[in-house]
């Protein structure tokens, strides 16, 4: 029988993943394009739930306030997204293994892969993201990789739908989809909202949003990589001997 974690047991897991989130941002913000927040805070909201996911992303929206440079468009972003995304995982974590062989996950897991290769192939046929040459070259190579990692995990979904005992497997690939699905959508909430807080122009809103796509790339490889290496680690580290504490 589980043990009823205690406030103050809580508050103290909640404290330290959210100095784990603040640690991580800060060493790799030094590297463009990765980062850590994102498969450390779906670990901790998959395993210990979305309140206390999303409680955990809010303290770490605000107080990561205190390292980085304040920026008011910066905080609304975070404030939405993380505990949305602490929310979504949250829930993702009452989902029993089993349901990811189910028809209607399989048809879900695999247009979500199949519309990432598609967009990334239109992207780079047509020329669409209008950067600096400088920087079209890597978005061309960087769109390629994204690209491949999708189809690659297309192709190992539909073989592992095919056989029995994979479901652990199947969870992951589409939990790594999910996750890449919504690193886009922090992009694009930050192509709404700072245009929206700061009065940019069309011209000015329309240029933000191409440059960011220098960002988003690299970051959407960085979340497929991390999340499909270790979210499956992290989650048993943190169900064991954590978990037992909780309800």
């Amino acid at each position: 029988m589980k043990k009823k974690l205690s406030p103050s047991r809580a508050a103290a897991y909640t404290a330290v993943m959210c100095a784990l989130l603040i640690g991580g941002q800060y060493v790799f913000s030094f590297v463009a394009g990765v980062e850590i927040v994102t498969v450390l805070l779906i670990s901790f909201s998959y395993v210990f739930g979305a309140s206390r996911g999303a409680v955990c992303a809010l303290a770490f929206s605000l107080l990561r306030c205190i390292i980085f440079p304040f920026s008011p468009s910066a905080l609304i972003l975070y404030v939405v997204y993380y505990p949305a995304l602490a929310g979504i995982f949250g829930g993702l974590g009452h989902v029993k293994d089993g349901a990811f062989k189910s028809l209607p996950a399989y048809l879900a897991v695999s247009l979500v892969l199949l519309g990432i290769c598609a967009v990334c192939a239109c992207l780079y046929a047509f020329d669409v993201i209008k950067v600096s040459r400088v920087y079209k070259l890597t978005l061309q190579i960087l769109l390629w990789v994204i690209f491949s990692l999708c189809l690659v995990g297309l192709i190992v979904f539909n073989v592992l739908y095919r056989i029995k005992g994979t479901e652990k497997l199947l969870k992951l690939i589409a939990l790594t989809a999910t996750a890449a699905v919504c690193t886009v959508m922090f992009t694009l909430l930050d192509d709404l909202i700072t245009p929206l807080f700061y009065g940019y122009s069309r011209e000015t809103a329309l240029a933000y949003f191409y440059t960011s796509f220098t960002a988003m790339l690299p970051q959407t490889i960085c979340t497929i990589v991390t999340v499909s290496t270790l979210f499956m680690p992290l989650t048993a580290v943190l169900n064991s001997p954590f978990k037992a504490y909780f309800p």
